[in-house]
């Protein structure tokens, strides 16, 4: 015996199945757009901020290319131009009207401090010597010499004909290679 309810109920029952199954899709697709939204939203933030940062970017790559191309002009960067320190030792005796002007240059060995960074030791004896002429020398030395270096230390001598200075510099360049 078939009770007249008897499809009705099962209509009614698939009828809540087939509703409940499309809430859970609807609910399923809704959490997914809100997911996306949401992420999109945080990648436009996060690319707004760097938009925002781009000026302040360029000035510092800017500023870095510059101080690069500064060292590069220095003599820092690249291979020693040994030739142009000498020379820079004879033109600065010539204009300090030094009696004397001694120097022996060690090769260049690699630093400890970073790798690329080599350093080269030149010992120094100057004639007449004190703390002016030490002075002047040094200025002298760094304006006009293609490359940089550091004053490792100075000892003021007595001789003949009354001072001298010995010192000893390092004169830096970096190679990454």
């Amino acid at each position: 015996m078939t009770s007249p309810l008897r499809l009705p109920a099962l209509g009614l029952a698939l009828s809540l199945i087939l509703g409940g199954l499309l809430f859970f899709l609807a609910d399923h697709a809704y959490k997914a757009g809100k997911a996306r939204q949401i992420a999109t939203q945080a990648a436009a933030s996060q690319a707004a901020r760097e938009l925002r940062r781009t000026p302040q970017r360029l000035a510092q790559d800017r500023d870095q290319a510059n101080a690069y191309a500064g060292l590069g002009h220095s003599g820092f960067l690249g291979e020693e131009d040994r030739l142009d320190w000498l020379g820079s030792l004879a033109q600065v005796r010539a204009i300090l009207d030094l009696q004397r002007l001694g120097w022996r240059l060690s090769a260049r060995a690699p630093s400890s401090l970073s790798p690329g960074l080599y350093s080269s030791t030149m010992t120094l004896e100057i004639a007449p010597g004190d703390t002016r002429h030490l002075a002047q020398f040094l200025a002298r030395l760094r304006a006009t010499a293609h490359g940089l270096f550091t004053v490792s230390g100075c000892t003021l001598l007595p001789d003949a004909d009354g001072h001298s200075v010995s010192c000893t510099l390092e004169w830096w360049t970096w190679n990454a290679r």
